[in-house]
């Protein structure tokens, strides 16, 4: 006979589950001698890269290993990369024992605290916490996924509670000492103690007593006491803290079982037990501290048939103490500690609490800095991202707009479930199609929240009226900026990604986001939990199939569950139809939404209809028929019934009125709008106007702003536009936007006979007149007025304070040419408006947009006004054949205004960003002159700046050029994230320049010669290749972080970075490609060596895809070869040419050479490069090849989204085709040969390596805003094409290459500067314009003039050049005003002259050299005398108050020597100080202090002021860094003559100015006393010795492009304050005429 018996504390079901588990117990027994450790590990579905793992169960005694069995494949290993469990694990074996002892659930490394479990009486150590008992539904697992508790370790106690067990004698005691020493016992290291870290329990029923007991015990013993203070707080589940009356009974059952016996630790739970009362005396004494929470069950538990009762009353189970949380809970004494899924309303509570109990576990240091992720990096995060405005908007709109409770079809939906649940493996993309307006949208928001109950989900709405909205790149911001706004790990890295390389996603195109963020960063990242994205409207996206793409290839560190929403379109669905492991398409039918569309029209009919329920369930049933699953044609269907629902009869007239088709109820619609009077029907067309072709939705103050010129003082709009709209409008939070997008579609564009009701071209007419009106006032600069016009950080709006008075600034300043772009081309009065605007105002407009911080809105505008004149031109001959709209004059200025915005931005960009005022004044004059900004704006009153000695009119597209100093020689350029990388192979050393200022900012050398260099996607790692060794550079710090010994013999042929730039990936001249793990070194090999015997030679070339699962390689007279390694295809195949096959017929086996190959960057294709210029483009998908001849390329690269193909020809010219038709959009002309060229990252520059240096190419043809792109590109859904937005191709020459000058001399009376160039010729100039005057000297055509000394009178000049001759001559200003040239002598030294010097008296000329210095006779034309002395980064310079002497000048040493005879008169020590603060009165300097020396420095520039008081030195560094870099490399000092005359002072005092030093990029003089210099922005700033740094004065700027690292040291000013700035061939003569 079979009794059941329901224990109060039992988890079991039956007893059968006691007998089995007795069982497994005595089985155990039986190994008893053995000495047995548990090891069980789960391996549930993983991400595609990582690896199964096993973790040993931990044990940590005899005795616990006496009921322990070895059983395999239990426990999860701590990897975060394991899927999130929803509602169950992979099975676990019916076998499965549950271990005894303090047990590892998960860790990790850097944990924060111990969480440990321990169960009740018959409990166990698993099954008390698994949902039915099941071992694979055991939710401790889980935590590991929950945001705030995913670092924790987690532990579980299991002690013999099987009441069971006659052989039991142990006592609450017993159990509690056990898992003192447990705890005490556990680890093997420092870091695996517990007692380092917080603890928290987590006790069930029995299980609390037992762990007040042992803290009570533990408290009171040394040996426990130290570990125990790291207790931290207790969540009591149903514990029965004052006992229970359910003991007794208990006991008395089990004494009269037969070999069974009472319990002393049941009796103990008894309510008249001492033992509890004096447990709860003594732990209160001791819980002071501690966080208690007390959660208490409140459903009666089944003992057997037809029994239920309280277990644990709340009295019990609640201790009363203060600051004690007591929480009820919906669940029975079972159940209590037991959850069915992440979605049990149970687990989210006792989830939740866990949270509040361990909030403050965190170190204080750890808490500050999380303080900071909330306070400090939102913003900035915002600013990475270009994430504006609420990002839940579209969200919180379609949730609002949701019936509670709909949508829960989708929730029962098998398909769904399995999305849901982390455990498939499978199937990770769930794809609902459904046609419009079947109320996708509100699905997706409805089913975002149905997640967000659990888990924290991410997501992103296209919308089809928003542009923004629609690019795919925006949509991976969306993302990437939810997951960093909600995980801490992944800000930090985005942080630290833009200040070390100044990344930012705003500008950046969606392949550079995917592979810079998602790719190196996010899929790299262990998240801890499933990550789930949600996505609406696919397929209203600008590229969704690249996106799905994309999404289909994505390799993740942490699995990513994809649920998407679209229309049901072919190019979408088919690529899921073809990977059926990873997508599942569920259709949206009718039968899903009937219900939901029931309830809503039964919602509505409450409202308008009266209770009768007969006539709404009448209602209900004709529209929900005839809905057809269209909640759009639904809700319009009921707004045609609130005026008609007086009798039956309205009601049935209303509802057989009502179209059946969309696209019928939108033309009713409009004739409701188009019968209303006059005014109402102007405004309602004036509204859908802007409703329909806005570029975002307007807000109902811009709206009213909007219509003011038209319609004025309006009640409400907000219900004025309901009102009149006919159902077209809805208001969301204050904006306006039509009901639906076909909506949109049906009032801009004409169906059959029917014209449109607004019309495309003219809506965006009238739009665009509105923007321009609203812009074209002068009012504008007195608002401007009031704003400040400099600003030392950039990144906020600074017109925010005008927006409130003026609410459609805004959306003037940014999308009026948008509207521009959209309008008729044949609109006259638009023309108008534009001419006004552009001659008048539209420097005013560049003011306000570098005020809001948005500078790309001035190129994108331009690029709109060219689409604008593009359509025009196609248009204007096939409808208006009488307008020659080709050269029409009309549109010139048009064509020209677009030219120059680009060119402005390009040129001025960050001086505009920092101080917007200067487009009216300082950036006019520096344009070209035959520029229209030139033309209109330069020629005013009262100019600031003028520029002469530049013959150019027009603009170029050289932008800057990077020079590596003397005798170095570029080889190799690469770009990634915000820098340049050039590379010097001769020894090794990398130049990291700055992309957009052009400016060096540090350098590091392998040391050997290198002959390959590569950097990762994002610009933070670099690669370098040499002989010996491969190296592995961070270049934000010119650290090596690994060195690769080259075990292989040979040859490197490429190196890419791969798995997230934790490999490098290294492709040899044996065909091989093998990978190296960057951390451990692990060698793997990916493509096996390839032996010689076939192909007889060493490749050309070895190019990895970039999923590195292809391979080309390329021989020499031998087709193309693909290795591939796919898990569709494995093997070889070859592309052979056309004529080839035709050689090949004819039984020839030579072929064309391949010279070169680079692979599409979605690896879809192949671009390989023959000896005989032919591209030949090989598809791999479709194995087809398509072939253009006669391209005279010789280099060849891809931009980063593959819209664009650079190549070079063996003349010099490099070329820029359009892909994927591949026609030509650009052309260069250049004379000097190519041997390295790049894109920038963002695909709007080029580089190219000629000469020793880099040149940096802007054509404004590759400025491309995304817009423009999604705008006009063709059919193909993912058109990206350049080539069809560039109809015509663009040539341009440089014309400034020959005849460079290398030297420049300026006189002191400003009439006159001298110039030696790279052709050895040196000439006279006139100041006031440039013009040449006088050839002085001729050295040789191939030497470069590198110094030029020209005397106080003008009388003698001097010049050197690169092969150490020196030439003298003696001049003359005759009376017709011509100059005289005489020959002095000549001579040549032994090294380069490095400076000359002409005495006062004009008598002597020195000559010096870096280790000899002679002095000339000037008259007797003969040497006087020479010294020898070895390199000691010395300057001579006049001595300012004795003619007779000169200072020689070193970094530590002034010395004076005899001009005559370089006699040494004395040397004085030079005394450093501290920087200038106090203003000595006489000297105007400060006391001299110590500092510290520096060494290896050599002086550059000596400056004496007229006063000559002082001397004003800047001396550089040379430890590798160029002048002027950001890194410090450049010293600033001031050095009293006066203490020189002290002769019994040892020292001179040197006063260096560090503060102002920071700011200086290039000292250029001084002037009227104060140090005049060029700063890092290239501002020329003016500052007095003695003031504070911060009254430094900027005065103007010079152009980005006039100012790099060869140009800087040609920089000229002389006395009259008039700057020469040499310019290729020219000098430019500035001028500022407001003075300094």
């Amino acid at each position: 006979m079979y009794v059941e018996i329901r224990c109060p504390w039992i988890g079991h079901s039956d007893a059968s589950q006691h007998r089995r588990s007795q069982q497994s117990i005595e089985s155990a027994d039986e190994t008893q001698g053995d000495e047995v450790i548990a090891k069980p590990t789960v391996v549930p579905f993983r991400s595609h890269s990582e690896p199964s793992s096993v973790q040993t169960l931990h044990s940590n005694s005899q005795d616990d290993r006496k009921y322990s069995t070895v059983t395999e494949d239990l426990l999860v290993t701590p990897d975060f990369s394991q899927p999130l469990p929803l509602s169950r694990q992979n099975s676990r074996s019916k076998d499965f024992s549950d271990p005894l002892g303090l047990s590892l659930i998960h860790g990790t490394p850097e944990c924060e605290a111990d969480i440990i479990l321990v169960h009740g009486l018959g409990g166990s150590s698993w099954r008390t916490w698994s949902w039915e008992r099941q071992p694979d539904v055991f939710w401790p697992e889980w935590l590991r996924h929950e945001d705030g508790l995913s670092h924790f370790r987690v532990f579980t106690y299991g002690y013999n509670a099987n009441f069971m067990d006659s052989k039991n004698p142990l006592s609450i005691l017993d159990f509690s000492k056990g898992l003192l020493i447990r705890m005490k016992t556990y680890g093997n290291g420092d870091l695996d103690y517990i007692g380092m870290k917080p603890i928290i329990f987590v006790a069930h029923s029995m299980g609390g007593l037992v762990v007040k007991k042992a803290l009570v015990i533990g408290k009171n013993d040394n040996l426990f006491s130290v570990m125990l203070s790291k207790v931290r707080g207790i969540m009591f589940l149903s514990t029965p803290h004052k006992g229970s009356p359910h003991a007794r009974t208990l006991n008395s059952f089990l004494s009269i079982m037969a070999g069974r016996s009472s319990k002393i630790y049941i009796s103990e739970l008894d309510g008249s037990s001492t033992s509890i009362e004096d447990a709860n005396e003594q732990f209160r004494a001791i819980c002071g501290s501690w966080r208690l929470f007390s959660l208490y069950e409140t459903l009666p538990t089944r003992l057997m048939s037809g029994v239920r009762r309280i277990i644990v009353s709340k009295d019990s189970g609640v201790l009363n103490y203060p600051g004690e949380v007591s929480v009820p809970v919906n669940a029975d004494h079972h159940t209590i500690s037991k959850y069915s899924n992440r979605l049990d309303p149970n687990y989210l509570l006792v989830t939740n609490l866990l949270r509040q109990l361990t909030q403050d576990l965190r170190p204080q240091g750890d808490k500050e800095a999380r303080g900071l992720h909330l306070e400090r990096p939102a913003k900035l995060l915002e600013t990475i991202f270009g994430i504006e405005g609420n990002t839940r908007e579209d969200f919180d709109r379609n949730t609002s707009r949701a019936l509670p409770n709909s949508c829960q079809w989708l929730y029962q939906c098998e398909s769904f479930k399995n999305w849901l649940d982390a455990s498939h493996d499978t199937n990770n993309v769930l794809w609902l199609t459904g046609p419009p307006g079947t109320g996708k949208s509100i699905l997706a928001a409805k089913t975002i929240e149905h997640i967000q109950t659990a888990i924290q989900c991410q997501y992103h709405f296209f919308v089809d009226g928003l542009p923004t909205k629609r690019s795919a790149a925006y949509c991976l911001r969306a993302i990437a900026f939810q997951l960093a706004t909600m995980f801490p790990a992944l800000a930090e890295k985005m942080i630290q990604l833009h200040e070390d390389t100044q990344f930012s996603a705003v500008s950046s195109k969606s392949q550079i986001i995917w592979d810079t963020v998602f790719e190196n960063i996010i899929f790299k990242m262990d998240f801890g939990s499933t990550l789930h994205w949600v996505i609406d409207g696919l397929d209203e996206g600008d590229a969704p199939v690249s996106l799905v793409r994309h999404f289909t290839h994505m390799q993740s560190r942490t699995p990513i569950k994809l649920l998407l929403f679209s229309r049901p379109l072919r190019e979408l669905t088919s690529i899921a139809s073809s990977r059926p492991d990873t997508f599942v398409v569920e259709p949206i039918s009718i039968n899903h939404t009937t219900a939901d569309i029931r309830d809503y029209i039964g919602s509505v009919a409450s409202e308008i209809l009266p209770s009768n329920d007969s006539i709404k369930e009448y209602v209900v049933g004709q529209l929900a028929d005839r809905a057809e699953g269209s909640f759009l044609w639904t809700k319009l269907a009921l707004d045609s019934l609130w005026n008609n629902w007086h009798t039956k009869a309205d009601i049935e007239k209303a509802l057989n009125e009502v179209p059946q088709d969309m696209q019928a109820l939108y033309q009713r619609m409009i004739d409701y709008v188009k019968d209303q009077p006059t005014r109402l029907r102007e405004i309602a067309f004036r509204v859908l106007t802007w409703a329909a072709c806005a570029f975002r939705p307007l807000t109902i103050t811009e709206l009213v702003a909007a219509l003011e010129p038209e319609f004025d003082g309006f009640i409400n709009l907000g219900e004025t536009v309901v009102q009149i709209c006919g159902q077209f409008i809805r208001v969301d939070n204050g904006a306006i936007s039509l009901v639906h997008g076909t909506a949109r579609k049906f009032l801009l564009h004409s169906t059959g006979q029917t014209p449109a009701a607004v019309g495309f071209h003219a809506g965006h007419e009238h739009l665009a007149t509105v923007c321009l009106q609203y812009l074209s006032r002068d009012s504008w600069r007195q608002a401007l007025a009031r704003i400040s016009q400099y600003r030392a950080t950039i990144a906020c709006d600074q017109l925010e304070p005008l927006y409130e008075e003026f609410p459609f600034l805004r959306y003037a300043i940014n999308f009026w040419a948008y509207h521009v772009s959209e309008a008729s081309v044949s609109a006259t009065a638009l023309l108008l408006n534009l001419r006004l605007f552009c001659h008048r105002y539209i420097l005013q407009w560049i003011q306000l947009v570098a005020l809001s911080n948005n500078i790309p809105a001035i190129p994108r505008a331009a690029q709109y006004l060219k689409k604008w004149l593009r359509r025009r031109k196609k248009m204007g001959f096939s409808e208006h054949p009488l307008i020659d709209t080709s050269s029409s004059a009309e549109t010139q200025f048009l064509q020209q205004w677009a030219t120059d915005l680009i060119r402005v931005v390009g040129k001025f960009g960050s001086n505009l960003l920092q101080s917007p005022s200067t487009i009216h004044k300082h950036i006019p004059p520096f344009c070209p002159r035959d520029s229209i900004i030139a033309r209109t704006y330069a020629q005013q009153e009262n100019p600031l700046i003028s520029v002469e000695g530049i013959s150019s009119n027009h603009w170029d597209d050289h932008l800057g050029r990077l020079s590596p100093g003397e005798d170095e020689i570029v080889s190799v350029i690469r770009c990634a994230g915000m820098f340049c990388f050039t590379l010097v192979a001769r020894h090794g050393t990398v130049i990291v320049w700055h992309i957009e200022t052009c400016q060096e900012l540090r350098r590091f050398c392998h040391e050997e010669w290198v002959t390959l260099m590569e950097t990762n996607q994002t610009g933070t790692l670099v690669a370098t290749s040499g002989r010996m060794t491969n190296r592995i550079w961070d270049p934000a710090s010119g650290q090596q972080l690994h060195v690769l010994p080259k075990d292989v013999q040979a040859r490197p042929l490429s190196l890419n970075f791969a798995k997230a730039d934790s490999q490098l990936v290294i492709g040899y001249d044996d065909c091989s490609v093998l990978s190296y793990e960057l951390d451990s070194f692990v060698t793997s090999t990916i493509f096996a060596a390839q032996g010689q015997g076939i192909l007889s030679n060493c490749p050309r070339f070895t190019v990895l895809s970039p999923d590195q699962a292809s391979l080309a390689i390329g021989f020499r007279g031998r087709p193309v070869l693909i290795r591939e390694k796919t898990t569709y295809r494995a093997g070889s195949r070859t592309i052979i040419r056309l004529d080839d096959k035709d050689r090949l017929d004819n039984g020839s086996d030579v072929f064309n050479s391949p010279e070169i190959a680079r692979w599409h960057p979605d690896g879809s294709s192949l671009y390989i490069l023959y000896q005989d210029t032919t591209i030949l483009v090989w598809n791999l998908i479709d194995d087809a090849q398509t072939e253009y001849g006669d391209t005279e390329a010789r280099e060849m690269v891809l931009n980063s989204d593959g819209t664009c193909l650079l190549t070079s020809s063996n003349s010099g010219s490099i070329s820029v085709w359009g892909l994927p038709k591949f026609n030509l959009i650009y052309r260069l002309q250049f004379d000097e040969f190519v041997r390295d060229l790049t894109f920038s990252p963002d695909g709007e520059r080029i580089l190219d390596v000629r000469g020793s240096g880099c040149n940096v190419w802007a054509p404004d043809v590759l400025i491309r805003p995304d817009e423009l792109e999604r705008e006009e590109t063709s059919s193909s859904f993912d058109g990206s094409s350049v080539s069809e937005v560039v109809s015509e191709t663009v040539f341009a020459e440089d014309r400034g290459q020959n005849d460079i000058i290398t030297a420049l001399y300026c006189d002191n009376e400003d009439e006159f500067f001298c110039c030696g160039r790279d052709d050895g010729s040196v000439s006279i100039h006139e100041i006031k314009h440039g013009k040449r005057v006088r050839k002085v000297s001729n050295h040789a055509t191939t030497a470069d003039i590198t110094t030029i000394a020209w005397s106080r009178s003008r009388r003698f000049l001097a010049s050197a050049d690169d092969s150490g001759k020196v030439i003298a001559k003696r001049l003359r200003i005759k009376e017709d005003g011509n100059w005289a040239v005489y020959r002095l002598f000549e001579l040549r030294t032994e090294e380069v002259a490095s400076q000359m010097l002409f005495s006062p008296d004009e008598a002597l000329l020195l000559i010096s050299t870096d280790t000899t210095d002679l002095v000339w006779d000037v008259n007797r034309k003969v040497e006087v005398c020479r010294i020898k002395e070895p390199r000691t980064g010395r300057k001579w310079v006049c001595h300012p108050s004795d003619e007779g002497k000169l200072i020689w000048l070193g970094p530590q040493q002034l010395r004076i020597h005899e001009w005559v005879s370089l006699s040494l008169i004395e040397t004085r020590g030079i005394e450093p100080t501290e920087n200038i603060h106090d203003v000595d009165e006489e000297s105007g300097l400060a006391a001299p202090n110590n500092l510290g020396e520096s060494t290896r420095e050599t002086v550059n520039i000596i400056i004496t002021p007229i006063s000559s008081r002082y001397l004003l030195c800047e001396t550089l560094s040379e430890q590798g860094l160029a002048r002027g870099t950001l890194a410090r490399s450049m010293k600033l000092d001031v050095i009293r003559i006066s203490d020189s005359s002290a002769r019994d002072e040892a020292s001179i005092s040197r006063t260096p100015l560090i503060d102002v030093a920071s700011e200086v990029r290039c000292l250029l003089g001084i002037y009227r006393e104060r140090i005049v210099f060029l700063d890092h922005g290239n501002w020329l700033c003016t500052w007095t010795i003695g003031q504070d740094v911060g009254l430094v004065k900027r005065q103007f700027f010079l152009p980005r492009d006039w100012v790099n690292e060869s140009t800087l040291r040609l920089l000229r000013l002389n006395q009259n304050g008039t700057l020469l700035c040499a310019r290729n061939n020219e000098v430019a003569i500035v001028r500022y005429l407001k003075g300094f």
